[in-house]
């Protein structure tokens, strides 16, 4: 496959991910909708659904704010740096083809480049391992930051006091990640590995897949029906806070352990475009990362 096909084939990768929902995603809003009795959150979940409806019958972005876009690559047998400059292509092509809000600004200099790219954006995460190409596209807006949060604490403190930093991220949050959100909680040794983790964790999984071990899934189960006790709902209105909760966590350290929490708003919005033996598939239900 040549350069110019794969950057072609990236854009319309992009827009899957930004057009359209996963059909986890969207089953989950669905239900959501069907099992609201309250007025106003029904309301607008209807005029959520009908969004995505419109969104992927006229190949529109599901919401105004498309993100800054982050890429989970295999490389495969192609070149780093050939990969970087392609997707960096495909970026820019999307932005104007789509189109794409412009969303990546300089910090020193508070300009807009106008076309998602920047300084070291759209980010690049250069996955281990596969003989084939792989590249799984993340939309992010910044509504959902909100969320994000870092708490260190000792490595002996019981679990509620991880319940507890969650809910707390959740709870100051409030409306501002756009409710229902998908949760995504990592634990680990350092910083950059729990965020790291959290972030993966409210993508890796279609919602309503627990967790391989039975202690992790279990705590999910836990923290899911927590926030939702929050009763936050969609834009604060009451009803279902977080569609699913997801924890991904790697061994921590003898004296202590971080907890990153990270969501995504009710648009969650990926994409997978795999190459093998020169036939591209292009998926926004599943994602091949392990």
């Amino acid at each position: 496959m040549e350069g110019g096909d794969l950057k072609d084939h990236i854009v319309e990768a992009i827009r899957l991910c930004e057009t359209s929902l996963p059909i986890d995603v969207k089953n989950r809003l669905k239900k959501t909708y069907e099992n609201e009795d309250r007025e106003v959150p029904k309301k607008i979940l209807g005029a959520l659904l009908k969004n995505v409806e419109i969104a992927e019958k006229e190949g529109r972005p599901i919401c105004q704010d498309t993100g800054i876009l982050t890429f989970y690559v295999k490389r495969g047998e192609w070149k780093e740096n050939e990969l970087h400059r392609i997707i960096v292509e495909a970026v820019k092509e999307a932005s104007s083809k789509i189109p794409l809000r412009p969303n990546a600004i300089d910090f020193p200099s508070k300009k807009n480049s106008g076309n998602n790219t920047g300084r070291f954006i759209p980010w690049i995460v250069w996955e281990p391992g596969g003989e084939h190409l792989e590249i799984t596209i993340i939309a992010k807006g910044g509504g959902s930051e909100a969320v994000s949060s870092l708490r260190v604490l000792p490595a002996t403190v019981e679990e509620k006091e991880i319940f507890r930093a969650v809910l707390e991220s959740v709870a100051q949050a409030g409306a501002r990640p756009c409710p229902p959100i998908i949760l995504g909680v990592g634990i680990g040794p350092s910083s950059e590995i729990a965020l790291e983790l959290a972030k993966k964790a409210v993508y890796l999984r279609p919602l309503g897949e627990r967790h391989e071990d039975s202690v992790i899934a279990r705590i999910e189960e836990e923290l899911l029906r927590m926030v939702n006790r929050l009763d936050i709902g969609v834009h604060g209105f009451g009803g279902l806070t977080a569609m699913d909760v997801h924890l991904e966590y790697a061994s921590i350290h003898p004296s202590s352990m971080v907890v990153g929490v990270v969501a995504s708003c009710w648009a969650l919005r990926k994409a997978t475009l795999k190459e093998c033996g020169g036939i591209v598939k292009i998926t926004s239900h599943k994602m091949y990362l392990t």
